[in-house]
């Protein structure tokens, strides 16, 4: 009992440091006092979005000069962040989103551009052949990563979130049995074959699903020309799925930043940037390091110093009509989730996620729960299980 109490009390101040260490970075940004922000904060129950501290501090709702929508009667708080997509995307029409294999095949066949893979490592007897070279052992896997000609190659798991398992394969070494990682490091040829049949984390990685070798994919010239960097930077678009069509509501663009190799933003304690785009044209507009209150706008490319104000992604047009068109191929996912990667070939799909962020969507000034969108979830969520929904 007594060791219960001193973590809760551990917690406490701890979280109290938290917030006085941004309440004191938000009235030196905008001169508002303590006690100020503490009205704001307790104001923003009744809008509906259970947004609480953190959530008044990460997305600058403190300083209404940021705010480029409505302010704080738009914003999804963090407590809501996987009710937003579970009250919209029933659990028995999300598959397509998990296992990458069904993914795969299902948006292929329907004519979307998605990431080429070159071999599928699977139990099964037979799969498709738009997965590749079919794998049916481990040692086959061990077979076909001992042959120098397939690298660079970008391996994860058939069924995984958030990057659970996930690897880029740069070369392998014969001497040694190893293969070559981005970062510098090796890992066995064994270790990795563990990867096919062990799980990281049950929530988000079942290996029973197979695992897949894609293509390595490059960068568009545009943006290597910006960044001065090869790794491919992905685009993240929000869609929301009815009857009348597709409706894209937020759009982000992860810039990685050396010496990264993957673009994951994660609060920015990778060093990567997130930028937010316009919806109608794909021009950048505001680039952050971070979450507020401990974040700048950035304009100029901290590695090239090539200036980022209206840079524009490439083939943003050919994106929104593939999120248009990839409505009806995911017609009982009232949400879409979905990721890009800008490449030499044009815009091509690195998956579809059931689950997606909210908080890094909101950082930019513009909240989610929109008055379009708070009619949309009522309409189409699942009000039972999700009583929130009548607050809005």
């Amino acid at each position: 009992m007594q060791n219960q109490l001193a973590s809760r009390v551990g917690r406490l101040k701890s979280q109290f440091k938290d917030f006085t260490e941004c309440a004191s970075l938000a009235r030196a940004q905008t001169g508002k006092s303590w006690r100020d922000q503490l009205q704001e904060i307790r104001a923003l129950r009744k809008y509906g979005g259970q947004c609480g501290i953190s959530d008044y501090y990460w997305c600058k709702l403190y300083d209404d000069d940021y705010q480029l929508g409505r302010g704080a009667p738009d914003y999804l708080g963090w407590r809501l962040q996987e009710q937003f997509s579970l009250v919209l995307n029933p659990r028995s029409a999300v598959l397509p989103a998990w296992d990458k294999c069904v993914f795969t095949v299902l948006a292929t066949s329907a004519g979307l551009p998605v990431a080429p893979i070159r071999a599928c490592y699977h139990p099964s007897g037979r799969i498709s052949d738009t997965l590749g070279i079919h794998l049916k052992s481990k040692s086959e896997v061990a077979t076909y990563l001992r042959d120098p000609s397939i690298y660079p190659l970008f391996s994860k798991p058939a069924y995984s979130q958030q990057a659970y398992g996930t690897a880029y394969l740069a070369a392998y070494d014969a001497s040694s049995d190893t293969l070559a990682l981005p970062n510098g490091k090796t890992v066995s040829i064994e270790s990795f074959l563990s990867r096919l049949d062990e799980t990281i984390d049950r929530r988000y990685h079942r290996p029973e699903c197979g695992f897949l070798f894609q293509e390595a994919l490059t960068s568009a010239a545009e943006i290597q020309a910006l960044t001065n960097w090869p790794a491919v930077c992905g685009v993240r678009v929000v869609c929301l799925n009815g009857p009348d069509g597709v409706k894209p509501i937020r759009a982000l663009w992860k810039i990685a930043v050396p010496p990264n190799q993957v673009d994951n933003f994660s609060m920015g304690k990778y060093g990567n940037l997130l930028a937010d785009v316009e919806l109608t044209n794909g021009e950048i507009n505001r680039v952050l390091s971070g979450f507020w209150p401990n974040t700048q706008v950035i304009t100029t490319h901290p590695y090239s110093g090539q200036s980022l104000t209206g840079f524009r992604l490439p083939g943003w047009d050919r994106i929104l009509d593939i999120c248009r068109r990839a409505g009806a191929v995911f017609p009982l996912m009232k949400i879409h989730h979905w990721d890009f990667a800008l490449t030499d070939r044009g815009p091509m799909i690195l998956e579809l996620n059931d689950l997606g962020g909210t908080i890094g969507e909101q950082i930019h000034g513009w909240g989610l729960l929109t008055e379009e969108t708070r009619e949309f979830i009522k309409r189409y969520g699942t009000t039972q299980q999700n009583p929130w929904i009548r607050l809005l």
